[in-house]
């Protein structure tokens, strides 16, 4: 084959190293460490997170790998499933474009290998990077046409070579291993259920499953540890005609794209650290909520009604009767009434006594979400979630805002402080303060350290 696009990623994360990447590269790479750990620790005490850790941790075997947030020790396969499903369970972990939420794929993979290798610190960064650059690739190339997209959609579908390629490099798999390791995690990916997420009224609440996160951290995380052992994957599995972009339920794919600018350019750089614990594409619409309440001190007994003007996807969350913590995640009048209510994003915003409050429920009726033509163009031409609010007081007063590139995307990032005290803010559930402490410095130097069993030792 003239273009063997499998082996060139294969090559390109078995060759490169943690001295190859720029020293804000493995800065950013600790960023994104510290918020998806927080983001696991969030999640593990939310309805969504309980469910899945109360039977993982009572199956027994092996103690290799720790639970985030619960501190029992599993099969690293299972810590992988479990801690790349909590990571997602607030909807608050990183999002590339809007097409999947690599981070908690990718890191809950490295986390857990690293953990049963006892791997450094540089070891797990540069897989983690190689995971990032991999698997976001393969993402970005194989998204669908626009009229496709309404058919059928692979969100999380993709992410299984971000884990794939992390798990493959700290196994320090050769490259025909390697190719296994990738033949097998693309040929047992997830299928792409975008569509049957629940958007429909009468199929509400919205499913659990989601993007999915986990599920493409097990996958990837055994096929790397089975291709270790032996077995054989196709070594052509993004390749020609028949590649995975099309069992991933795409209808076209840019190869190219996947392997343009390969240690030059760094797939970290494109990643979305979120402010709000919702659907990403809500962000901006919040923004602008955000913003007029700061601004003219809003209360929302001043607010008569606010008008969300957005994507069509937003339109499929203007649901007025959230049940649970995923179906509010993907319930626009409810985020925007977290938001007007001043109550911090994150384990909060999903507590039972909002989610039953007649208070918020009264509220959020006062939203109303519109699509905007205009904004649904500019979305796909420069894949950004722009929105614009109307909000109209009492005394007949409006007040208008408009936000193109939401707080939290790499072209108007959040600081380092801010994802600091998001990481506490999650963290609080579950640690005491001078742990959150122990771990930010843990984190931000982990390049120094030889092993990470101490990191994930305060994770509990």
């Amino acid at each position: 084959m003239e273009n063997w696009v499998t082996r060139e990623l294969a090559t390109y994360a078995v060759q490169t190293t943690y001295e190859d990447y720029p020293k804000e590269v493995v800065e950013k790479a600790k960023i994104l460490i510290l918020d998806n750990i927080g983001c696991m620790l969030g999640g593990s005490l939310s309805n969504l997170g309980k469910a899945i850790i109360n039977p993982i941790g009572n199956m027994g075997g092996n103690k290799e790998s720790t639970i985030v947030g619960d501190g029992a020790k599993v099969p690293t396969i299972q810590a992988a499933f479990v801690n790349g499903t909590t990571a997602n369970a607030l909807d608050f972990d990183d999002q590339l474009f809007g097409i999947g939420h690599p981070g908690s794929t990718v890191i809950s993979s490295a986390l857990a290998i690293g953990e049963w290798l006892n791997a450094s610190g540089k070891d797990i960064i540069n897989a983690i990077l190689i995971g990032y650059d991999v698997g976001d690739r393969i993402g970005m190339a194989i998204q669908p046409s626009r009229e496709h997209q309404s058919k059928v959609w692979g969100v999380g579908t993709w992410q299984t070579f971000g884990a794939v390629a992390a798990a493959a490099k700290l196994l320090n798999l050769d490259i025909d291993h390697t190719l296994n390791a990738y033949g097998v995690a693309g040929a047992t990916a997830p299928l792409p259920n975008t569509q049957k997420w629940g958007w429909d009224l009468e199929e509400r609440p919205i499913h659990w499953v989601k993007e999915p996160t986990g599920w493409p951290s097990w996958t990837g995380t055994i096929a790397a540890i089975l291709a270790m052992n032996g077995f054989i994957g196709n070594h052509f599995i993004l390749d020609g005609k028949d590649g995975f972009w099309i069992m991933a339920g795409s209808d076209q794919c840019d190869f190219d794209r996947m392997t343009k600018g390969l240690g030059s350019e760094f797939d970290v750089d494109n990643i979305y650290i979120k402010p709000y614990s919702c659907c990403g594409w809500q962000h901006s619409a919040l923004d602008c909520l955000n913003d007029l309440k700061k601004e003219h001190n809003l209360e929302t007994k001043d607010i008569v009604q606010v008008i969300i003007y957005g994507v069509s996807w937003l339109k499929r969350q203007e649901n007025y009767d959230p049940v649970d913590t995923v179906d509010a995640q993907f319930s626009v009048p409810y985020t925007a009434t977290m938001v007007m209510m001043g109550i911090p994003p994150g384990p909060a915003w999903f507590s039972r006594g909002n989610l039953e409050s007649k208070g918020v429920s009264h509220f959020s009726r006062k939203v109303e979400v519109r699509v905007d033509p205009y904004l649904d163009n500019v979305l796909y031409q420069k894949l950004t979630t722009s929105a614009r609010v109307e909000i109209r007081l009492k005394m007949g007063t409006k007040l208008e805002k408009s936000v193109e590139i939401p707080r939290g995307d790499p072209r108007n990032p959040l600081s380092i402080e801010e994802v600091r005290s998001k990481f506490r803010n999650q963290a609080s559930c579950v640690l005491k303060n001078e742990e959150a402490d122990r771990v930010i410095a843990n984190v931000e130097n982990l390049d120094e350290m030889e092993t990470i069993t101490d990191l994930m030792s305060l994770l509990s």
